[in-house]
């Protein structure tokens, strides 16, 4: 059998891929999607990681980091989902500093606990401010990471494409199953769309918004 991490030379990403790949499959190895047929919820990263490949690729100000984005669109849950803080340390001794970087910002609990996690409201809008800062224009006059932004805008655009469906064929009941609830969860992503939207590419900010009427929501 040959080793998995002998990469091609031709390869077009390096062996922290499928290592990223494992790794993620490991820690959400026992967790569901919130959907009616109890999805992987592995489906989810890796489904951002694709997104983060197709609207960040050959972009100006991604080229020197498309793999970083990529793996912390795999990872962007683990530290939230399985692990807190020793775990976004983990990812960081693994990955390296940039990636732990990008998923510690992709991130709104970074406690061990799910269940001493702050309340929902607090912990959107505190997520949200934080991403108006990092895609806030810095004194040099460029943006402060459009990279994570990047990651977070493909994660919010892989739920939100299968939130938006989900209410086209069941109604505004399938959000109550959200802890914001029918309008929270629709406050939600308009908003984190509007702090997003200045350090995005023009692709992902057209599809997000076409996703955005689906649900019913104006961005501003």
């Amino acid at each position: 059998m040959p080793n998995l991490l002998d990469m091609p030379q031709d390869a077009l990403y390096s062996a922290r891929y499928p290592m990223a790949l494992a790794y993620a499959a490991v820690m959400h190895a026992d967790q569901k999607r919130k959907d009616d047929l109890g999805t992987p919820y592995i489906t989810h990263p890796v489904a951002v990681s694709a997104l983060v490949w197709h609207y960040g690729l050959r972009v100006a100000g991604f080229e020197q980091e498309i793999e970083e984005l990529v793996l912390a669109g795999l990872l962007h849950d683990v530290a939230e989902d399985a692990g807190g803080s020793p775990r976004l340390a983990e990812i960081r001794d693994m990955f390296g500093a940039r990636v732990a970087e990008i998923v510690a910002a992709a991130t709104d609990s970074l406690s061990q606990d799910p269940a001493q996690k702050a309340p929902w409201q607090e912990r959107k809008e505190g997520h949200i401010e934080r991403v108006r800062q990092l895609s806030a224009v810095g004194s040099d006059g460029t943006m402060v990471d459009p990279g994570s932004c990047l990651v977070i805008a493909c994660d919010k655009l892989h739920n939100l494409t299968g939130t938006a469906a989900a209410v086209e064929s069941q109604g505004d009941g399938y959000l109550e199953r959200f802890a914001g609830g029918v309008q929270g969860t629709r406050w939600y992503y308009r908003t984190m769309f509007e702090a997003l939207k200045p350090g995005l590419p023009d692709s992902i900010i057209h599809d997000t918004a076409a996703q955005l009427a689906r649900l019913g929501v104006s961005p501003d």
